[in-house]
């Protein structure tokens, strides 16, 4: 269940980022009343888009850490051991 809310974040922070690239370019183009408004639009679009990102990435370095420690890992132990006694 993790991995699809993982990609749905990763899906849905694509899509805030490219639409709000395209508001502030939009916006930045347009010489109408409303262009402050599709400014701030697409800032908050590129801002939710930006730290969705950053969620998903750290939930998927956390996931990856987390079975990194729950597999045992034998072969360290014994290496430690045989350093410590060679």
């Amino acid at each position: 269940m993790r991995r699809i809310s993982t990609l749905f974040e990763a899906i849905l922070s694509a899509i805030l980022l490219i639409l709000g690239l395209y508001l502030l370019h939009e916006g930045s183009s347009n010489r109408s009343a409303s262009e402050a408004a599709i400014l701030i639009g697409g800032a908050v679009c590129f801002t939710l888009g930006l730290m969705t990102l950053v969620s998903a990435i750290r939930s998927i370095l956390w996931h990856r850490r987390m079975l990194r420690h729950a597999t045992p890992n034998h072969d360290v132990e014994g290496a430690v051991r045989e350093h410590n006694h060679g």
